[in-house]
């Protein structure tokens, strides 16, 4: 299907770039109507498994997403000690100041 995982990458990306582009009523709207279409041709052991094996994709998906928005990148990092940094010297004149 795909001949090199730069081809894949980007499709996968180009389907990120989709959904971003919907607004959240309608982004909602598509799940429920997709459900709806999915859910009749599957028996209930198979809605169960399916819908089970959906909710851990967004959970591995939103716990990745938490741990990187919570860990700062390098320039993230070299930004906030570059801040501390200057905050010190702040600090060091108001007191050299009384």
């Amino acid at each position: 299907m795909y001949d090199n995982f730069d081809e894949f990458k980007k499709t996968i990306q180009d389907f990120s770039n989709l959904i971003n582009s919907i607004p959240p009523y309608e982004f909602s709207f598509l799940a429920t109507v997709t459900a709806y279409i999915i859910a009749p041709f599957l028996n209930t052991s198979a809605q169960n498994s399916l819908g089970n094996w959906l909710e851990q994709v967004g959970q591995i998906l939103l716990t990745i997403s938490a741990r990187a928005s919570a860990t700062p990148t390098t320039e993230g990092y070299t930004e906030l000690v570059n801040a501390v940094r200057r905050l010190q010297e702040d600090v060091a004149n108001l007191k050299n100041e009384n």
